[in-house]
């Protein structure tokens, strides 16, 4: 039997949320640890949510010790990212992973906003009007691109990379004072989770039993870590003057 047969082999009718599966369907992705027929049944990929709540909870205690703003952005959409990635690894089926997919909307087209904002190309009130224009625009095309079989993944690549560009365009124009250290870091443990929920997808390293360690649960660490990395790289921006002598990013 292979990889692919045994986890579908354990999740079957009679098993929770198998109703929500028959009724919408598989999900465009199937990570290598087991379905198990459980009330949460992807344990790991479950479970290592609660890295970005964490993650999360530390956002907001700094936005409540400092008043950062930015702390306090990504206090919710962390926190936001890793109950909705919860919900979908412990249901597995298609209505669950959008709203999996609407968590990392959230966060990535906030950044790309911000960005856009910090490189001169948006006015500040209309930040909040592309942030939210893009991510129920790209939410409605997830059912299109699922149609035509199109990874409705790729969105939240072409996010983050451009937000990686952006950041490395601003870091050009950058007062020599600032550091990207912080942004540096974040770009690298992103790279590992990336690196780690690929080798998962396509199998090169997989253990479907394993319910304590999987390369998507990995994948959830290093990002939740990334993003507390990247949180810590904006709140570092708030300061007058620092990113193009301008004043600090306000809130959508």
């Amino acid at each position: 039997m292979t990889a692919l047969a045994t986890p579908e082999a354990l999740f079957q009718p009679g098993c929770p949320w198998w109703d929500m599966r028959a009724s919408w369907g598989a999900p465009n992705v199937k990570w290598c640890e087991a379905t198990l027929c459980s009330w949460v049944n992807e344990p790991a990929n479950a479970w290592s949510n609660l890295v970005y709540l964490a993650v999360g909870l530390w956002c907001a205690w700094r936005w409540h010790s400092t008043g950062s703003r930015a702390m306090g952005r990504f206090a919710w959409t962390t926190s936001l990212v890793g109950v909705l990635s919860f919900v979908f690894h412990a249901t597995n089926n298609f209505a669950t992973q959008l709203l999996d997919f609407i968590g990392m909307y959230v966060l990535a087209f906030l950044l790309v906003a911000l960005n856009l904002r910090r490189m001169g190309w948006l006015r500040p009130e209309r930040v909040g009007h592309v942030h939210v224009g893009l991510t129920v625009g790209c939410t409605l095309a997830i059912p299109v691109m699922r149609h035509v079989r199109i990874p409705y993944q790729l969105v939240v690549l072409v996010a983050v990379l451009v937000i990686v560009g952006t950041e490395v365009s601003l870091s050009r124009r950058a007062d020599r004072r600032e550091s990207y250290r912080d942004f540096w870091r974040a770009v690298g443990l992103m790279a590992a989770a990336a690196a780690c929920s690929v080798v998962d997808v396509t199998r090169v390293w997989c253990e479907p039993d394993n319910h304590w360690l999987q390369g998507h649960a990995l994948w959830h660490l290093l990002s939740a870590l990334a993003l507390l990395f990247a949180a810590r790289h904006h709140a570092g921006l708030e300061a007058p003057g620092r990113v193009l002598g301008a004043s600090p990013v306000r809130s959508p």
